[in-house]
């Protein structure tokens, strides 16, 4: 009896032991992401790419209410917009996340925008 709770101890002992070295690895791993400098969307910076969209994700997005491609746009104040140029919706890009939804399209639609 004795030697089986010296087994359960040390098998204790060593579970306890793995759980922490599995924690720190973890923490330092998540660590590593926080140290990570932030990205510059400056144009100047990035060799005159703005950068914010990739041409592949670019390529794959599409406007939400007719399901056509869309475009990317900068407007005279450097703004990005996701344009659909069948029906004038915008999108705005923010932080270089696209709103594609189709509630902020009607709400940004310019009418000059759509081709005939």
């Amino acid at each position: 009896m004795k030697n089986v709770l010296r087994v359960l101890g040390i098998a204790a002992v060593i579970g306890l032991a793995i759980a922490i070295f599995r924690a720190v690895r973890q923490y330092q791993e998540d660590s590593v992401f926080d140290l990570t400098p932030a990205t510059n969307n400056n144009p100047a910076a990035n060799g005159g790419q703005r950068g914010s969209i990739s041409p592949e994700l670019l390529s794959m997005l599409a406007d939400p209410g007719d399901k056509g491609p869309v475009e990317l746009m900068v407007d005279a104040n450097g703004k990005e917009w996701l344009v659909n140029r069948r029906n004038g919706y915008r999108y705005p890009i923010e932080d270089g996340i696209p709103i594609m939804l189709l509630e902020e399209g009607e709400k940004n639609k310019d009418e000059s925008l759509i081709q005939k």
